[in-house]
């Protein structure tokens, strides 16, 4: 059975076919992930339909049904994404067409042109990712794309695979030099070339503009970085990395929510000290229009808008590698006055819904006189009754989540904690509000560069005391203090599952992500973000003087001028001795031995031409001039020969001895 398969995939292996479906099958790969199904299934039965094609042409699918297919997998990517255009659409639709074309392809220059094409789609998995994983997938795809090439035009000629690989690499090599002057030197171009507006079904990670039970511990799953941290100087202690994102307001019993508000900057921040934390953070394209900050922010760019709940926004949503440099206060007083619709809105309490927890923050009110202690009654509560911090806690159904947390299940994350507490303050008449962001950061010794991933994701709350205006409050810190002072993993109970990338970051290991993650970095920072004002300052920084654009233009020509003509000499190697082939030395001497009778070859004839005219004018000579010419042009440009053929074709030569006229 082995060996009939292995030699169906030998014969396979010759089929030019069979390399442009590879190639093909191998570009669309990496989009499949965003493919619907019923695409999957399409083109993976196109592809599969031509295979079997290659010995029975015949079968091959009639013009009037690829039309109809085309027709209707457009439809169907309209109604799935509202539009053929966009990022994951066109890909969808290039890679069917494409699918499709292979029916109409039987010519070697049909062939060549699928192949052309599918480095095109290669250009198109960038849209999407630019990691380092893609990068050397797409580098492995094209030293297929490159065999595939010499497949079919090979011919009759027998290339193995494992010599067109080496001559692929090669190729490869060659071509990098000239790649790396064109990232470096070819002008960026200001446009949103890279970031395609994504179609409204696209879905993104990292945190959501509402919260509701789950939706962090869900995201804690996810390993993947929010955006990397450079200080400036001193690092804050791990308790002190709240990074502050959203401030939720509405609340409908279930769900927190942003609400409508007044984005402008209006309240005011007393710092009371002089301390100041200046860093730069680097984040990852997150399709959304807010930015990252330790709380509070206190100097930010000019083009970042700074609003009054003291969170960032971007202009523009944020589609690609996105970098910004500002200051924050550990230690300030944030609106010791609180304005009328702050103080509605942190008091608005849903009709109807979890009645128990209302219950219980009014009887606090009456209980206690200052909100200070209402609020350290709370934390009390959380710490001495029996709640526990979980990643798993059990489903809350209906209209009272919050009394079924606080009075039945007592498992819950960090997002249960905020929500239930901000809800007693508001029913003990204290302002209050919810805000989501990270919490913590893993610190590289390597570089010095703090990594927040999504699995750093928290929520906590802010109430509004008098004379003290708003106040961070963590609930969390009260029922799991280690995820606050140390990280998530120190604070889950030891017999709690954890995600695998969490259970893997230990010895050996962390070392190795470490390393990983710097080299990430300086891949984020040098190639992703190699944008148009990075590469205005590297290379004025390189020539040390201003750069137009005239200038990158000549020196790219110059530079790429250069390098062909380098590469064609290591490809031509004039300096070295041409090294004959010892078949071509030895007929060289037949042809020696023929000269001085007058029979000279011309630079111009072939070996049977030649032994035609050597035989005219040595008639005795015939046979012994037919078997050499024969031994020769076999040795010389038959695929199959033996040795022993070698020995026959140098000892006749040898003792070939023409005479003298």
């Amino acid at each position: 059975m082995k060996s009939l398969l292995a030699q169906a995939l030998t014969s396979l292996s010759h089929q030019p076919v069979f390399w442009v479906v590879f190639s093909l099958a191998l570009v669309i790969t990496p989009h499949l992930s965003r493919f619907p199904g019923w695409a999957i299934f399409l083109i993976s039965t196109l592809f599969l339909w031509r295979l079997i094609c290659i010995k029975q042409p015949h079968w091959l699918a009639p013009k009037w049904l690829l039309a109809v297919l085309t027709l209707l997998a457009a439809i169907g990517i309209f109604i799935h994404f509202g539009s053929v255009f966009g990022k994951t659409a066109g890909s969808i639709l290039l890679s069917i067409l494409l699918a499709m074309k292979l029916h109409e392809s039987q010519t070697r220059r049909d062939y060549m042109l699928l192949i052309g094409l599918s480095f095109f789609i290669i250009v198109t998995n960038f849209l999407f990712s630019q990691s380092i994983p893609t990068v050397l997938f797409m580098l492995a795809i094209v030293i297929v794309l490159i065999m595939s090439m010499l497949s079919i035009n090979q011919g009759s000629a027998i290339i193995s695979i494992k010599d067109k690989f080496r001559l692929s690499i090669k190729m490869l090599l060659q071509a990098i030099p000239l790649m790396l002057i064109m990232f470096v030197l070819f002008p960026r171009i200001s446009g949103p070339f890279w970031q395609l507006p994504d179609e409204k079904q696209s879905a993104t990670t990292g945190l959501s503009d509402t919260m509701s039970p789950g939706n962090i511990a869900n995201l804690i799953q996810s390993n993947a970085p929010a955006f990397r941290v450079e200080f400036d100087q001193k690092i804050p202690p791990q308790n002190k990395l709240y990074w502050r994102v959203l401030v939720l307001w509405d609340f409908d019993g279930t769900t927190w929510e942003q609400g409508k508000q007044n984005n402008s900057l209006s309240a005011s921040l007393y710092l009371t000290s002089n301390e100041s934390i200046a860093y730069t953070i680097t984040m990852q394209p997150h399709q959304k229009t807010w930015l990252y900050a330790l709380d509070i922010p206190s100097q930010v760019p000019e083009s970042i808008n700074y609003t009054n709940n003291y969170v960032l926004r971007s202009p523009q949503k944020i589609n690609s590698l996105y970098q910004y440099h500002i200051s924050s206060v550990p230690d300030y007083i944030i609106q010791l006055n609180i304005t009328p619709w702050e103080k509605n809105a942190g008091l608005k309490i849903p009709q109807n819904t979890n009645p128990k927890t209302l219950q219980m923050g009014r009887n606090f009110a009456l209980k206690y006189q200052r909100p200070d202690d209402i609020v350290k009654h709370v934390l009390n509560f959380f710490n001495q009754q029996n709640f526990h911090y979980t990643l798993k806690p059990p489903l809350t159904f209906g209209f009272h989540p919050v009394d079924q947390f606080l009075f039945d299940t007592r498992r819950g994350f960090c997002e249960h904690y905020a929500s239930s507490f901000t809800l007693l303050m508001r029913a003990a008449g204290i302002p209050a509000r919810i805000v989501i962001g990270y919490q913590g950061g893993t610190l590289n010794p390597l570089n010095q560069v703090m990594t927040v991933r999504q699995s750093d994701a928290h929520a906590w709350s802010e109430v509004w005391l008098k004379n003290r205006g708003w106040v961070r409050i963590d609930p969390t810190a009260a029922i799991a203090p280690q995820r606050i002072e140390r990280n998530l993993n120190a604070a889950l109970d030891p017999t709690e599952s954890r995600p695998f990338l969490m259970q893997i970051n230990t010895g050996m290991m962390k070392n190795i992500l470490f390393y990983w993650d710097a080299i990430d970095n300086q891949w984020n920072q040098w190639v992703v973000g190699y944008d148009k004002e990075f590469q205005k300052q590297f290379l004025e920084t390189v020539f040390n003087k201003q750069i137009v654009f005239s200038e990158i233009i000549l020196l790219m020509v110059i530079s790429f001028s250069v390098m062909l003509a380098i590469i064609s000499l290591f490809i031509i190697k004039p300096w070295r001795r041409q090294k004959f082939d010892p078949v071509v030395k030895i007929y060289n001497n037949f042809c020696a031995k023929l000269a001085p009778l007058g029979i000279h070859r011309e630079p111009y004839e072939g070996p049977v031409d030649f032994a035609a005219r050597a035989i005219k004018k040595l008639p005795a000579q015939k046979n012994s001039i037919a078997l050499i010419t024969r031994l020769y042009i076999k040795l010389r440009y038959e695929a199959l020969h033996s040795e022993k053929q070698f020995e026959q074709f140098r000892l006749h030569t040898k003792k070939f001895k023409p005479g003298v006229l």
